[in-house]
């Protein structure tokens, strides 16, 4: 009879997924893995007896997935089959452990999609076993923070996680560690894990964080960013330097134009001192071959040599007027008088 009522309990667990026998099971035992490595998954009958040539089945509430059956030595992995392809090349059993009553799994390269509740049962022992395992896969990847905007109001915060699982709670705070008000959160569920995103719009320079929270793993990570705001926005500074660059070039521009428009005026006066001084040393050395040739040891001089040079073109001068006649050419060609 109670061969009769276990094998009941077993057809109805594998075609519905409920049994009348599941009423006052064992709580679940709760294993917690990173995404990506392997998890096993504990399992034994209590009277730790040889399960060798015995049953074991293991399965996956949600949907009741086949995840490994073994039956007195034929297994999944040596041509058994109904298990699920999720699970295909990935489940694997402790051999040397059978006999001592070690039913337990290896699940290789976890996924997401590998968290839930899991059930192992001994349908066929004299007394039915079942032990209940719930999968926690586990991301907690770190956030990233960019600044989205700068607007009259503040600056624009926005927060990013990609592939949580389980789903994390998302804030913002400042350095004080209080949370700032924020817009609604956008969250998308891709099959157990999480993508969410958060915005919020700072007034003040701070150093905010966005706080990512996974309760049931008792995690928490973060990201922080630090805001320095002058004024009312960060587009007044941008104005601001903008303008600043303007009147910089403008005035580069006007001190080359001042700079080429004298620069010809510069020449031409270096070029009219150059002549006026070829001029005056050209004056002096006419001057001075006038004189006549000195010694160093004779005293120059020039006011003396400019009266010779004066009474020279007096008597040329003089030499050059017409002879006049009549008496005055008489009385300058007489003689003197011998008597007086």
């Amino acid at each position: 009879m109670k061969l009769q009522l276990d094998l009941l309990c077993f057809c109805l667990l594998c075609f519905t997924g409920k049994t009348l026998c599941d009423e006052k099971g064992p709580a679940a035992i709760k294993v917690l893995v990173s995404e990506g490595s392997d998890v096993t998954l504990p399992c034994s009958l209590s009277t730790k007896e040889n399960i060798e040539q015995k049953l074991f089945v293991w399965r996956k509430h949600d949907g009741m997935m086949g995840v490994f059956m073994y039956d007195k030595g034929l297994h999944h992995n040596n041509g058994g089959s109904g298990q699920d392809e999720q699970f295909k090349g990935r489940v694997f059993h402790f051999q040397d452990e059978l006999k001592h009553g070690n039913a337990s799994i290896i699940i290789r390269n976890t996924k997401m999609a590998d968290s839930g509740d899991y059930t192992c049962v001994f349908p066929f022992v004299q007394r039915r076993e079942k032990s209940h395992v719930m999968l926690v896969v586990v991301s907690s990847p770190k956030p990233s923070v960019t600044v989205l905007d700068a607007t009259d109001d503040g600056v624009q915060l926005q927060c990013e996680v990609h592939g949580a699982s389980p789903k994390p709670e998302v804030e913002w705070k400042d350095s004080d560690g209080n949370i700032l008000p924020a817009e609604e959160t956008q969250v998308t569920d891709r099959g157990g894990s999480y993508d969410i995103i958060l915005q919020t719009t700072v007034t003040k320079t701070d150093c905010y964080h966005c706080v990512v929270t996974q309760e049931e793993i008792n995690h928490q990570i973060h990201t922080e960013i630090p805001v320095y705001i002058i004024g009312n926005s960060w587009r007044n500074i941008v104005t601001c330097l903008v303008v600043a660059a303007t009147l910089a070039f403008f005035g580069l521009v006007v001190v080359w134009l001042f700079r080429w428009y004298h620069r010809p005026n510069k020449r031409i006066d270096r070029v009219r001192q150059q002549q006026k001084v070829e001029h005056l040393m050209n004056n002096n050395v006419q001057h001075i071959a006038g004189c006549g040739t000195r010694t160093q040891t004779e005293p120059e001089d020039l006011q003396s040599c400019s009266g010779s040079e004066g009474s020279e073109t007096a008597e040329r001068e003089e030499e050059q007027q017409p002879l006049n006649t009549g008496a005055h050419d008489s009385q300058a060609a007489a003689p003197p008088d011998s008597t007086s």
